[in-house]
């Protein structure tokens, strides 16, 4: 691909999907497993609403279905060794959300989470991994399944050899973009993922698009900044402070064993040596 911007950046992903419900409706049904009906996407896809949901790191899309279900797919590209509880708290939310307007448990829908890491995150050969609650003593009995949780490792997906017949390889072949064979044989497959190339091109031509994705970029690049000032701040008041310790425990070693104390000495690292 010669664009710079892909699928796997959050405004990109965010707002290709946004636009093109066929899309979306096709790559959800390709992970669940599923036909499903949308019945809205619940975030702004406009790019002045992206602008602002990027500034408070808002860049999920969240989609309700028509049978109620509130899905939640989300885009990580660095493992921050977080992904686990940030899934597992978006969707402890989401229930929370629905208990408010209701009186009823029994009318709580169910919530799925899809987090599309560009990592590798089990050990597991599968490069799609559906989570699902049984018992500890009867495996095959599902039970409180409420929320779902859905991972795809793409660095595994990349490394393999998968059949491009299948709908969910297709999809993630043009979220990837990183195998420029696959993806050529997911288009050949698919008049859709043809399709979403074309679109996806056009996304990615855009002005606007390009100016948030820099922005965004150049957020990221601050923060990275920011985060590794404060460490190497934190770094050099560990090695104040252990220099301000091991002086006052060399005056107090000096004084108990009656040795004059060369503070010149103790401040260039010399040992103390005792009698």
């Amino acid at each position: 691909m010669q664009n710079k911007l892909t699928m796997k950046d959050d405004i990109v992903f965010k707002a290709f999907f946004s636009r093109n419900e066929k899309y979306l409706k096709s790559f959800l049904s390709a992970i669940l497993g599923e036909r499903i009906e949308i019945k809205r996407i619940m975030h702004d896809a406009r790019l002045e609403q992206l602008s602002k949901e990027m500034k408070y790191g808002i860049l999920d899309l969240e989609v309700e279905l028509k049978d109620g279900e509130i899905v939640n797919v989300e885009m990580q590209l660095r493992d921050n060794k977080n992904i686990e509880k940030r899934t597992t708290f978006y969707a402890s939310k989401k229930i929370v959300e629905q208990l408010e307007p209701r009186e009823n448990n029994e009318e709580l829908h169910k919530v799925i989470v899809i987090a599309i890491l560009d990592y590798t995150l089990t050990n597991l050969p599968e490069y799609v991994t559906e989570t699902v609650r049984v018992t500890r003593k009867h495996k095959d009995y599902e039970l409180n399944n409420l929320v779902k949780y859905y991972y795809i490792e793409l660095e595994k997906f990349r490394k393999e050899r998968p059949n491009m017949k299948e709908k969910v390889n297709q999809w993630l072949a043009f979220i990837d973009m990183e195998r420029g064979d696959i993806l050529e044989m997911a288009k050949k497959e698919s008049k859709e993922i043809k399709e979403a190339v074309k679109d996806y091109e056009e996304l990615t031509g855009d002005a606007e698009v390009k100016r948030l994705a820099e922005l965004r970029l150049m957020s990221k690049l601050e923060e990275n900044a920011a985060l590794a000032t404060a460490r190497a701040k934190g770094t050099e008041e560990g090695l104040k402070q252990g220099k301000e310790e091991g002086l006052k425990q060399g005056k107090e070693e000096g004084l108990k064993y009656n040795i004059p104390i060369d503070v010149d000495t103790i401040e260039k690292g010399y040992p103390i040596l005792c009698a």
